[in-house]
């Protein structure tokens, strides 16, 4: 039986659309009402001066908790400030504080400074008090100064799984990795047999992902770097996917030159989701930096590796190899930094 098919006005319904205006439409009313609120309790009996301090201290003691926690932030942030923020302290800063609050914060107490009497507070009603609260809470909220920072909504994201970086991880996992990695072995034996055995190293039956932190992959590996070559494709594996009957999913085989130009050989790919990552910030609709890209990558490999060393089936069939194209170093350091060429070169002797 063939499914009704739903009209598109009922498929509209179900579509979540762009958020609006409406909450800063609502603040903008509120303040509004609170003014009218302070000039009805009568505000307008006091003096400018006791207005102007009580408003700022109370600009102070709502952007105080903020900045408390800003520091909390901070104390985080600079022991990842090599690893997220290229050993720059002011990124690290500026992901932990919003400094419009700060500005904002020293300009108040400085109010404080200049108005301050000490009978100046308690003089007022405590319904005006408790207005000037919310009014304060809400111009705060109104000029973005109660926003979650950057180190905050990256935190977010990270623990509740909502990175650009762990969607891809897990789609570039189920949708291929999931399939190819438990038969490697399988379909390496087959082509050894075939190629009077290639790969005769068991380091060089894993596939290895290289997983360039600058996102730019190459159709071919000898675009990246002219002693590598292509050899061939190991027997591919057939699966019905997705409505596809039989769909191929292959990979192949490169020889690598070292320095005295002798051939080592091993099953190597890039990590296709970067490609992604790289095309993202290359246009402007996607609103993606250069450092976040960069950022995205370094989770990328950090979920997938997580994910991989968790599949039982996947086990010692596989090798992440991220590295920095744009630095050389003479040794493979923790997480693989090094130049192509070497990279590979160290790969497949083992």
């Amino acid at each position: 039986m063939v499914p009704k098919i739903k009209s598109k006005s009922q498929n509209r319904s179900i579509i979540p659309q762009p958020r609006g205006n409406r909450a800063t439409k609502t603040t903008c009313l509120l303040i509004l009402l609170c003014i009218a609120l302070m000039y009805l309790r009568g505000a307008g009996n006091f003096t400018s001066c006791q207005i102007v301090y009580s408003l700022a201290i109370h600009f102070v003691i709502a952007q105080s908790w903020h900045f408390i926690m800003g520091i909390c932030e901070f104390s985080e942030e600079i022991a990842h400030v090599n690893t997220r923020y290229n050993g720059e302290y002011m990124k690290a800063f500026n992901a932990s504080f919003n400094i419009r609050n700060v500005g904002l914060l020293i300009l108040a107490g400085i109010l404080c400074v200049i108005f301050y009497k000490d009978d100046l507070l308690p003089i007022l009603p405590v319904m005006i008090n408790m207005v000037m609260v919310v009014l304060c809470n809400l111009t705060c909220c109104f000029c973005g100064l109660q926003d979650p920072t950057p180190a905050a909504i990256s935190e977010i994201t990270e623990k509740k799984h909502l990175n650009v970086a762990h969607g891809l991880a897990w789609s570039y996992y189920v949708g291929y990795l999931h399939f190819i990695l438990p038969e490697l072995k399988d379909k390496v034996k087959q082509f050894n047999e075939e190629n009077n055995n290639i790969l005769r190293f068991p380091e060089t039956w894993k596939l290895h992902i290289l997983l360039p932190l600058s996102c730019k992959i190459y159709g071919d590996l000898n675009e990246a770097d002219k002693n590598i070559s292509f050899v061939r494709e190991i027997p591919p594996v057939y699966k019905d996917r997705a409505g596809i009957k039989g769909r191929v999913f292959k990979n192949n085989v490169y020889r690598i030159l070292d320095e005295d130009h002798r051939p080592y050989y091993c099953i190597v790919e890039y990590a296709t989701p970067l490609a992604s990552l790289h095309k993202m910030s290359d246009i402007a609709s996607a609103a993606f930096s250069k450092e976040e890209r960069i950022q995205q990558a370094k989770l990328f490999y950090r979920t997938l590796k997580d994910i991989l060393e968790n599949s039982v089936e996947c086990q010692s069939t596989f090798r992440l190899v991220i590295y920095d194209a744009s630095q050389t170093y003479s040794s493979v350091g923790r997480d693989g930094h090094m130049t192509l060429e070497c990279l590979l070169t160290l790969i497949c002797t083992g």
